[in-house]
C-alpha cells in the first residue's frame, strides 16, 4: 500500500489526482443516470444508438484532442474537455432525454468530444508530474482512484435514479465538476516542445507516423479495435438489457460497480507487482472478460455475475496500468499526446458500430448465439497477437526513444 501511494508525494501530482477523483465519482453518476433517462423514454435500440453517437464522436475527435494535447498546456486542454461536458450534462438535467432521439443524439456527442479531448492530455500530462520510477505507480494510483471513483459514482447514480429520479442525478454530476476545473487553474506546467510551426492536421499525421513505426502497438491496438466491436460492444449492451429482462435491472448499479472494485483490485496488484513479459500478462488479463460473458450466456445466479464482473474489472486494471506505461515509456513527450489519441482512435474506431449494432443482432440471431460467437472472437484475438515477440515484451526490445523522435521528424518535413 505504500509504494501505491507514493506518487501522493509529488505535490502537482497530488494536485491533479485529488480534482480527478471527485470527476470520476460525477461520471459514474452520468453513466447510470444517461442510461436510465433514455430507458425511461425509449427503446433498447436507442440505447445502443445513444452509446453509439457518444463513443463515435469520441473517436472523431481523438487525433485532434491529441494534436491539441502537444500544442498546448495539457491542463487547460483538460479544463477545456470539461466545460464540454458541463454542457452536455446540462442538457441532460434539462430534459433532452425525453424528448425524440435526435435530440439527445448532440448532447451525447458533446460528451464523447470531451472525453476525446480530456483522455491524451491527462495521460500525457502523468509522465511530467512524477518520475520515471513513479510512473506505473501513478498509472495504477489513477486507474484505480477512476474505477474506484465510479463505484462510488454508480452506486450513487443508481440510488439517486431509485429514489429522486434522473434530473436529481444529472444535477449531482453538475456539482462534481467544480474541484477539477479548479485544481487545474494555474497548473505549472510546460508547453511540450515542438520543432517547428505546423498545422493541426500535420501534427495529427506525424503522430499517426510516431505509431506506424512502433509494430508492436499497432498489433494491440487493431486487437482493442476486434475486441470492442465484436466483444465489448455485446458485454456492455446486453449486460443492462438481459438484467432488464429478467427483472433485476435494480441491481445493475451494483453490478457495475463490481467490475470497478475488481478495477481497484487489479490496479493495487500492479502497483507491488512488476511481470517480465508484460504483454502476455495484459492481454491475458483482458481475456478474463470471458468469464462474465459466460455467465450470461448460461443465466447464472446473480451472485455468480457480479463475481466474473470482478474478475473482469480486475483484468483491466492489470492491462491498462502495463499498456499505459508501455505507451508513455515508447513516445517522446512532444509526440506522446498524439500517440495516444492514435491509440485511442485505433481502438474505439469500431466500437460505435458495436455498441448500435449490438440491439438489433440480439434480435436477429438472439442473445445466446451472439455471446458464443463473442466468446470464440475473444480467445482468437488474445491468442494471436501474442505469437509476435515485441507484444509478448510490450516493446521492452524497442529502439531509443531519440530513434523515433527522428523518424518522426523525417515524416513532418
Amino acid at each position: 500500500m505504500k509504494r501505491f501511494a507514493r506518487p501522493l508525494r509529488h505535490p502537482r501530482f497530488r494536485r491533479v489526482w485529488c480534482g480527478q477523483a471527485i470527476s470520476s465519482i460525477g461520471d459514474g453518476v452520468f453513466n447510470i443516470a444517461m442510461i436510465g433517462a433514455v430507458l425511461a423514454h425509449h427503446r433498447y435500440a436507442d440505447l445502443g444508438f445513444v452509446l453509439a453517437v457518444e463513443c463515435a464522436a469520441m473517436v472523431v475527435m481523438s487525433l485532434l484532442g491529441g494534436a491539441l494535447a502537444d500544442r498546448m498546456r495539457r491542463g487547460r486542454a483538460m479544463a477545456l474537455s470539461d466545460i464540454m461536458q458541463i454542457v452536455a450534462v446540462l442538457g441532460f438535467t434539462l430534459g433532452v432525454a425525453s424528448g425524440p432521439l435526435l435530440l439527445i443524439l448532440p448532447f451525447a456527442a458533446l460528451m464523447g468530444i470531451g472525453e476525446a479531448m480530456f483522455q491524451p492530455a491527462f495521460n500525457a500530462l502523468t509522465p511530467s508530474l512524477v518520475p520515471d520510477e513513479d510512473l506505473s505507480e501513478a498509472n495504477a494510483l489513477t486507474s484505480v482512484t477512476a474505477k474506484l471513483g465510479g463505484f462510488i459514482g454508480q452506486a450513487l447514480g443508481g440510488l439517486l435514479l431509485a429514489t429522486c429520479g434522473y434530473k436529481v442525478a444529472f444535477m449531482v454530476d453538475l456539482g462534481t465538476f467544480a474541484v477539477p476545473i479548479l485544481t487545474l487553474i494555474g497548473l505549472e506546467e510546460l508547453v511540450p516542445e515542438r520543432s517547428e510551426s505546423q498545422s493541426v492536421f500535420r501534427d495529427a499525421w506525424v503522430g499517426l507516423s510516431a505509431v506506424r513505426d512502433r509494430p508492436w502497438v499497432m498489433t494491440v491496438i487493431l486487437q482493442g479495435t476486434v475486441q470492442l466491436l465484436l466483444v465489448m460492444g455485446p458485454a456492455v449492451v446486453l449486460l443492462p438489457i438481459l438484467l432488464k429482462e429478467r427483472g433485476m435491472f435494480d441491481a445493475y448499479g451494483i453490478i457495475v460497480g463490481l467490475e470497478a472494485a475488481g478495477f481497484v483490485l487489479g490496479g493495487l496488484a500492479m502497483s507491488a507487482w512488476k511481470p517480465r513479459r508484460t504483454g502476455v500478462v495484459a492481454l491475458c488479463a483482458l481475456s478474463l472478460l470471458s468469464l462474465q460473458l459466460l455467465a450470461l450466456l448460461l443465466g447464472l445466479p446473480l451472485y455468480i455475475l457480479g463475481f466474473t464482473v470482478l474478475a473482469t474489472g480486475f483484468g483491466y486494471a492489470v492491462f491498462r496500468v502495463l499498456w499505459v506505461s508501455a505507451l508513455q515509456r515508447a513516445f517522446p513527450d512532444e509526440l506522446l499526446g498524439r500517440a495516444l489519441s492514435v491509440e485511442m482512435l485505433g481502438t474505439f474506431a469500431l466500437a460505435p458500430v458495436g455498441l448500435a449494432l449490438t440491439p438489433l443482432a440480439m434480435g436477429v440471431l438472439g442473445d445466446k448465439p451472439l455471446l458464443i460467437a463473442a466468446l470464440v472472437i475473444l480467445a482468437a484475438s488474445t491468442v494471436i497477437p501474442l505469437f509476435q515477440r515485441e507484444v509478448r515484451m510490450f516493446g521492452s526490445g524497442d529502439p531509443a526513444k531519440s530513434e523515433l523522435v527522428s523518424v518522426a521528424a523525417g515524416d513532418s518535413a
